[in-house]
């Protein structure tokens, strides 16, 4: 008889136990489903919003949205060439300016994490005559907090074929130009930062600047579509660069190309959001810097300023880490929300295109958002 209740109990127990099992397998699908449900939702209406900004005139380039590690929208807008009346691609290169900054920040990191520099070190290190170059440290170029007067403002024309400079030409630009500020008491965002930081990038590793990059992000991503302006006759698939666009009526006015050994370590490489979104995500996930780095990297300091990124924390918004960029012809915006999720890359073939950097980035995160 006790043999036969105790059987009864472990069939009874055996039997819930499946029912439980059953249970919450059947709510992971549920809720995976609804998951599912939901970026559908989501992804017709990112589709129909950018579409929207298209057929009225107001988007020319490439947008990718990506939340939960899923994409949602990778689509191409408008054209590449007008006159030759090519079409913008997934596959169609930009250039991305100021995000060129992110690369050249991972890349100090990476010599930091092999202990061959110290964001600690004064840039005197590097460059010996540096005037103020004792008071003046890597870490306050990284966060714009140098003092440093812009380069561009030096130059005497941008337009490509005009001056072709090395690193050495364009530090002496503003080398011994006087400080705006006392080293480390403000912010401002200032170029000639990441042209210092590229040669420094350059003296530590015996290597030039794009080559660094190339062996240690650009060959182990496989960015295939990524690159340095001042490779251009190597450039395959790259958009024209437009100061104005009028689809509709069919006008738009070329504008001139950067000269491209111009921007260098602050702004000078080309890329698309296919590539951006393979960097975007070996970045965050430990791939290239580790842990330490990236908390350094995305610490706001001054002005919310991060190493290449700018740093937005908000109860109601999230921790959003973004950047912009602009180049003669082309604006790009990355920004990702760390605790909601999701990504949007933006390039445009429009120069400083207003859309691309503010209204639409923000339309695409209430959406995301279900706002």
């Amino acid at each position: 008889m006790i043999k036969k209740i105790v059987s009864f109990i472990i069939i009874l127990v055996f039997t819930f136990t499946i029912l439980l099992t059953s249970s919450a397998c059947n709510k992971t699908t549920s809720s995976q489903e609804s998951i599912k449900q939901n970026n559908k939702d989501i992804q017709s209406k990112l589709i129909e919003c950018m579409d929207d900004y298209f057929k009225k005139n107001q988007f020319n380039g490439t947008v990718l949205v990506a939340k939960d590690d899923d994409v949602l929208l990778n689509k191409a807008y408008g054209m590449a060439d007008y006159d030759n009346n090519i079409a913008n691609t997934t596959h169609t290169v930009f250039s991305i300016g100021s995000i060129t900054k992110q690369f050249t920040a991972t890349a100090i990191l990476m010599l930091q994490e092999n202990k061959l520099l110290s964001v600690q070190d004064p840039l005197s290190k590097y460059i010996s005559d540096y005037p103020n170059g004792d008071k003046i440290k890597i870490y306050n170029l990284l966060t714009h907090t140098s003092g440093i007067p812009e380069y561009l403002n030096f130059i005497e024309s941008m337009e490509g074929g005009k001056h072709t400079y090395t690193p050495e030409k364009l530090i002496e630009l503003f080398k011994n130009k006087s400080l705006n500020f006392d080293t480390g008491t403000s912010f401002e965002y200032c170029n000639s930062n990441y042209i210092l930081l590229g040669y420094i990038i350059e003296k530590v590793s015996k290597m030039k600047y794009e080559d660094y990059i190339e062996k240690n992000i650009i060959k182990p991503l496989n960015l295939n579509k990524t690159g340095f302006l001042n490779s251009q006759p190597t450039i395959t698939d790259k958009a024209i660069g437009y100061s104005s666009i009028s689809a509709n009526l069919n006008k738009y006015t070329k504008i001139f190309e950067t000269e491209s050994s111009l921007p260098y370590a602050a702004g000078g490489m080309y890329s698309t959001d296919e590539d951006l979104y393979i960097w975007e995500n070996a970045l965050y996930t430990g791939k290239l810097i580790n842990e330490k780095s990236l908390d350094e990297m995305f610490t706001p300091y001054l002005n919310n300023y991060g190493y290449g990124w700018c740093i937005n924390k908000s109860n109601e918004d999230g921790n959003i880490i973004y950047h912009q960029g602009n180049i003669s012809g082309y604006t790009s915006f990355i920004a990702r929300n760390i605790d909601k999720k999701y990504l949007l890359i933006i390039l445009s073939n429009k120069d400083n295109d207003s859309y691309a950097v503010n209204t639409i980035p923000m339309r695409l995160s209430k959406i995301l958002e279900n706002k």
